[in-house]
Order: structure tokens, then sequence, then C-alpha cells
């Protein structure tokens, strides 16, 4: 992160961070995971236009205030974030979100999930497009892959 920008936009708010869409089939129908400006790591998905968390914990420290305290991620330091993506026969999709703090390859999962569609009726399965998003932030990526494993 190079710069964050306190925008008076109603739509900078805690759930802003650097995101990875998965299995993105429009923009109602995705999952995402990533690290937030409050310094959580979460895992949600949208159905049909309504988001659901999935899963979330705190993994940066200090205390989110949107005026005097508006980004707990690390600014003009690398930061390692991957994603891993399982779908099973049966529908069901896990999750796993990895962070490497100080880019020293020691990668840690900090959040994972099964997603089994009990929340928001169904899951975000099949083949779908990949992406990134990061809100009000000038930021840098490095090594951005996406493959089969």
């Amino acid at each position: 992160i190079d710069d964050y920008h306190l925008s008076s936009s109603p739509h900078r708010t805690v759930s802003n961070g650097l995101l990875f869409f998965i299995h993105y089939k429009d923009g109602d129908n995705l999952y995402y995971a990533g690290v937030r400006v409050d310094g959580y790591a979460v895992i949600k998905k949208k159905i049909n236009g309504t988001y659901y968390t999935l899963t979330t914990k705190k993994i940066f420290d200090g205390e989110y205030d949107r005026i005097d305290n508006p980004i707990l991620l690390p600014k003009e330091q690398w930061i390692g974030v991957k994603s891993e993506t399982t779908s099973y026969s049966d529908g069901s999709v896990l999750i796993k979100l990895f962070v490497d703090k100080d880019r020293s390859s020691k990668w840690v999962m900090v959040l994972a999930v099964k997603d089994d569609g009990s929340k928001g009726n169904s899951t975000i399965s099949g083949e779908g497009y990949a992406g990134i998003r990061t809100d009000f932030m000038d930021v840098e990526f490095d090594e951005f892959k996406i493959k089969e494993i």
C-alpha cells in the first residue's frame, strides 16, 4: 500500500481493503477473500446482490477509527496475501486465506471455511473469473498468479 485516500465518500468503510475475487460470476455473485482496513481477514460471498460473511479474524493490531486511525494495514511495506479454493462434487467450496505479513515466505493460514450453501441458500461453484479489489488505496502488486493446483 503506497497511499490511502481519506475520501469523505460514504463508501469508505471498514469493509474496504485488499481483496481477491474468487469464482466471480458477475457483480452480484462471487466470493472474496482478503484483508480489510480495520485489520481483519475476511472471507465473504455475495449471492444475488446480498453479502454473507463466512468468516473473519483480527490479524493486524490496533483500533480502527474512520477518521483518526482509518487503516491498520501496513503502508509502504510488502505483505503477501494468497487464497486457495477447492470445489467439491457435492457443490461445496473450500476457501483458504494465507498471509505473509513481512514478505519472509512464512505463509500463515489465517482463515479457512467450507461453504455448504447454508448461508445464502447456495454456493458459487464451477468456473468463474478471478480478480483484485482495492478501495481508496494506491497499491502495487508483485507476483500475482492464478493457477490450478
